[in-house]
C-alpha cells in the first residue's frame, strides 16, 4: 500500500512532463496507424465491385486489363467542327445516344458515358484511350455544318494496332436537322454491330489455337454461317466450334445459340436430324432469354426448318430487344415473303439496306428483295437486285431469280447460263421440285406462277399446264 502511494506522489510531481511524453506517444500512434493504412491500401486489390480509377491522369498501375472475352469498345465525345455552338449539343447528343445503342447489345462490352466523356475537348489517342480504358476499339467521330447539309464522321479504330476497322460519313439536309439525331445514331449503331463481327473475325482468325476464347470460337461460327448461308461445309464448321467453345463454357448462351442455326442449315438438308437444333435453341433460350442474337438465331432457325409463323414471332421479339439490328429487320422480310406478304418484305429488307449497306449478310438481302420482286412482277428491279446478289456471294436464291427475270426479258442464252450456274450449285437440282417449292412462296401459288413460268424457260422446258 505505502508503494502505490509514493508512485502516485511521484506523479502528481511530474505531471507535465508526463503529459509531454503520452502526447508524443499519440502522435506517433497517429502516424504510425496512417502509413500502415497508406501501405495496406497501396498494397491491396480492388473489391470485386469496385471501379478501378482510369481515365486521364490515373496511375499506370490502376489500368484495367483488356477485355478479351467480347469486343470492347469506347465512344469518345464527337467533336463540333463548326462555329456555331449550337452544333455541340449536337455532337454530344449524338455521343450519348451511340453509347445507350451499343449498350444494349449484350455481346459488347462499352464503356459508360461518364468515363467516356472524361476525354472530352482533349487531345487523344486511340492507343492511351485503349490502355486506360482497357478497351479493343475507339470510335471517334466529328459534326459538322457543311454548306446547307450537316455531315457527321465517324471511325471505329483497332487501338491496338491503330488500324480502322470501319468509316463512313452520313450527310443530311440542314433543314432536317432535328431529326438527324435518331437517323444518324441508328444508322452509327447498326453499321457498328457487322463491323466489330468483322473484326473479330479477322482477330481470331490470326489468333493461335491455344488463344481462342469461347468467345472468339463463337464468332468464329458466326462468320462462317454468314458468309454462305448455303454452304453445307460453312455449318459444318459452325458446329465444330460453337462445340469447342461449349467445352471451354459450358453454359455459354450464345455459343448454343449460334450451335443450334448452323444445326438448322445441315437439318434442312436432311444431314442431322431437326431435334439437335431444337435442343441447343432451348438451351440458349433458357440461359438467356433477353438477348436480341439469341433470339435473331431462334428466328433464323425455325425459318430454315419451314417454321415460318414462329420464325416471325422470334425476328419481331429480336427487334424489340435491339431496333437497331439490320439483320434482324431483313430476316424479318425474308419471312414475310414466305407468309405471302412480298410488299411487306421489300419495306423490311429495304430498310435493312439502308441502316447497313456493307453488311456481309448484304448478299443474301439482296437475293430475297429480288424474290419478293418477282413475285410483285417488277421484273426490272428484280434483275438488278438479283444481278447484285450473285456479283457478291452465289445463293441458290438469287441465281433462281437471276434466271426468271433474264428469261422474262428475253434474254435466253443469258438465262440458261444462269439456270446452269444454279444447277452446279444444287446438285441433283429438279425443276419440279423447284417449281413446287416456288409456288409455295405465296397462298395458293397464285403470285407465285410468272415466276414459276419464267423459271422453266430458263431451264429450256416447257411449265405444266395451269402454271
Amino acid at each position: 500500500m505505502d508503494i502505490f502511494l509514493s508512485l502516485f506522489e511521484w506523479i502528481g510531481a511530474n505531471e507535465a512532463v508526463l503529459s509531454g511524453i503520452a502526447a508524443t506517444i499519440v502522435i506517433f500512434g497517429v502516424l504510425f496507424t496512417l502509413v500502415r493504412g497508406a501501405r495496406t491500401m497501396m498494397g491491396r486489390k480492388p473489391a470485386a465491385n469496385e471501379a478501378p480509377a482510369t481515365g486521364p491522369g490515373a496511375p499506370e498501375a490502376s489500368h484495367p486489363p483488356l477485355v478479351r472475352d467480347r469486343p470492347s469498345i469506347a465512344v469518345l465525345p464527337f467533336a463540333n467542327l463548326s462555329e456555331d455552338p449550337q452544333y455541340e449539343f449536337l455532337a454530344d447528343g449524338l455521343t450519348e445516344e451511340i453509347i445507350l445503342g451499343l449498350s444494349r447489345i449484350k455481346q459488347f462490352f462499352v464503356i459508360a458515358r461518364n468515363s467516356s466523356f472524361t476525354y472530352k475537348g482533349r487531345p487523344t489517342d486511340s492507343q492511351q484511350v485503349s490502355r486506360e480504358l482497357g478497351v479493343r476499339y475507339v470510335l471517334e467521330g466529328s459534326v459538322r455544318k457543311h454548306g446547307d447539309r450537316v455531315r457527321v464522321s465517324a471511325q471505329l479504330v483497332d487501338a491496338t494496332n491503330r488500324r480502322t476497322a470501319w468509316a463512313e460519313r452520313f450527310d443530311r439536309p440542314l433543314n432536317e436537322i432535328v431529326h438527324v439525331d435518331d437517323e444518324v445514331t441508328e444508322a452509327i449503331v447498326a453499321a457498328l454491330q457487322p463491323a466489330l463481327r468483322r473484326a473479330e473475325a479477322d482477330l481470331a482468325r490470326r489468333a493461335q489455337p491455344e488463344d481462342l476464347t469461347a468467345w472468339a470460337l463463337v464468332n468464329q461460327a458466326w462468320g462462317a454461317v454468314q458468309s454462305d448461308l448455303g454452304s453445307r461445309e460453312a455449318a459444318e464448321s459452325a458446329v465444330t466450334a460453337c462445340e469447342e467453345a461449349l467445352r471451354l463454357d459450358p453454359d455459354y448462351a450464345l455459343a448454343h445459340a449460334v450451335l443450334a442455326h448452323a444445326q438448322s442449315l445441315l437439318a434442312r438438308e436432311g444431314v442431322i436430324g431437326r431435334e439437335l437444333p431444337e435442343e441447343s435453341i432451348r438451351r440458349a433460350l433458357q440461359l438467356s432469354d433477353d438477348d436480341p442474337l439469341i433470339h435473331h438465331c431462334h428466328a433464323a432457325m425455325r425459318g430454315n426448318l419451314g417454321r415460318t409463323t414462329e420464325a416471325v414471332r422470334a425476328w419481331e421479339r429480336s427487334l424489340e430487344l435491339d431496333p437497331n439490328s439490320a439483320a434482324a429487320r431483313a430476316g424479318l422480310g425474308i419471312a414475310r415473303i414466305y407468309m405471302g406478304q412480298p410488299d411487306l418484305a421489300l419495306e423490311s429488307i429495304d430498310q435493312a439496306l439502308r441502316l447497313s449497306p456493307r453488311d456481309p449478310l448484304t448478299y443474301h438481302w439482296l437475293a430475297n428483295r429480288a424474290l419478293a420482286c418477282s413475285l410483285l412482277e417488277r421484273w426490272e428491279d428484280a434483275l438488278e437486285a438479283a444481278e447484285n446478289s450473285t456479283q457478291r456471294t452465289g445463293s441458290q436464291v438469287g441465281y433462281v431469280v437471276l434466271a426468271a427475270a433474264l428469261a422474262e426479258a428475253g434474254r435466253d442464252k443469258e438465262a440458261q447460263t444462269a439456270y446452269a450456274d444454279l444447277c452446279s450449285r444444287a446438285p441433283g437440282l429438279d425443276i419440279a421440285s423447284l417449281a413446287t417449292l416456288l409456288g409455295s412462296l405465296a397462298p395458293g401459288g397464285v403470285r407465285s406462277q410468272p415466276l414459276i413460268r419464267a423459271i422453266y424457260r430458263a431451264a429450256g422446258a416447257e411449265a405444266p399446264p395451269g402454271s
